[in-house]
């Protein structure tokens, strides 16, 4: 065991994240599938992911910006990269000896990208962003996408769009989903555009739109809507652990942490982990949250402080110090997965992989081996 396990990291299963995909391209008719690896891959480690999807084919990235994609490509990794968001355009012609894939979502900025790559003799690779009812970047009319697909410096090679409720099955839900399906194969097929919107909702609940699907969320394991199931096999990726570093015992009317939220009524037999919010352990689960210790649930005493937190391990007298504890776990929906974390607290599993922090070490998990280590800092 390295010495920095003796604080907290996060386990990253390749085996499981492939496996997953491998279930996607069968769900979904074995369309190309774009893995969205943006947010540093939802917090799982952008180039290590993506560089194992392209062991299995993978050749479609999308990420949020510029600085995400150079990191794929300073990684090595294989295939076309998609910026989702807006890049200034001295940048894209400092990057265009990479396969990157621009987004124009409006005709005054495509103009100018397509005048300046008009002066340079060139043609920018890009796809339109379309809105149909997100209200955020796009064009939202046919004539729009014919001032687009006129312009002499695009190249254009797909249209699409985001779905905003694709991941529930309420009728209006559906209807709006559809609905904003309609607008854009109106306007792609008349126009002989491939186009891609199934986000992971849109892939387990709209399963015949596109010429390309969107994998976020799903490959990594968890519901884009824990109201519903993922299909069969899919399983998380990631889990989060940390260690005891030490044993306290303490009297009744001892209290605990920040704000002395927590008040022992018995002798408790307390351990500390060093692994607080700024790891990406959610405050908000003061009080409230289960660890694991010998696969046994050791309830979080008080607050949880910055680095480190207390657990009551009253009920575990086996625990020791040095005893590795699970604080996320990779079940794909139960007592202590990241999925359950979010419900608990009202948020969704999207935003606590996203906070997990860049002290934590990710040690990649291949073949149910130890592949490698990525250490921020």
């Amino acid at each position: 065991m390295k010495n920095f396990y003796h604080r907290a990291w996060a386990e990253i299963n390749l085996d499981v994240l492939k496996n997953n995909i491998e279930i996607i391209r069968e769900y979904s008719g074995n369309r190309d599938i774009i893995a969205i690896v943006k947010a540093n891959a939802y917090g799982h480690g952008d180039a290590e992911c993506a560089l194992a999807m392209n062991h299995i084919g993978v050749k479609h990235f999308a990420v949020s910006n510029l600085w995400e994609a150079q990191n794929l490509s300073s990684a090595g990794v294989e295939g076309d990269i998609l910026l989702f968001g807006y890049c200034d355009i001295p940048l894209i012609f400092e990057n265009l000896d990479k396969n990157y894939i621009f987004t124009v979502g409006s005709v005054p900025y495509a103009m100018e990208l397509s005048e300046a790559a008009v002066k340079a003799g060139l043609k920018i690779p890009v796809h339109i962003k379309f809105d149909t009812g997100m209200c955020r970047v796009g064009i939202t009319t046919a004539e729009e996408a014919d001032q687009i697909l006129a312009l002499p410096g695009l190249d254009c090679r797909a249209g699409y769009t985001h779905f905003s409720v694709a991941d529930s099955l309420e009728k209006e839900a559906v209807e709006f989903t559809e609905k904003q399906y309609k607008k854009l194969a109106d306007i792609c097929h008349a126009r002989k555009l491939p186009m891609h919107s199934q986000n992971s909702g849109g892939i387990l609940f709209h399963k015949d739109f596109d010429d390309f699907i969107r994998a976020g969320i799903v490959m990594y394991g968890h519901r884009p809507n824990t109201e519903y199931p993922l299909p069969d096999g899919i399983k998380s990726v990631f889990s989060m652990k940390a260690v005891i570093s030490q044993i306290k015992t303490i009297k009744p009317g001892d209290t605990v942490s920040y704000g002395r939220t927590f008040k022992a009524d018995h002798e408790t037999r307390l351990a500390l982990i060093p692994c607080g919010y700024a790891d990406g352990f959610n405050r908000r689960l003061s009080g409230q949250w289960n660890v694991l210790i010998h696969g046994k649930p050791a309830p979080v005493c008080g607050r949880i402080c910055m680095d480190q937190t207390l657990v009551d391990i009253t009920d575990i007298p086996e625990a020791q110090i040095g005893d590795e504890v699970t604080v996320y776990s990779d079940e794909t929906f139960g007592g202590s997965s990241v999925d359950h974390a979010a419900d608990l607290i009202g948020t969704i599993s999207y935003e606590l992989l996203c906070c997990i922090g860049t002290r934590v070490p990710r040690i990649f998990i291949e073949n149910g081996k130890e592949k490698d280590i990525l250490r921020y800092i």
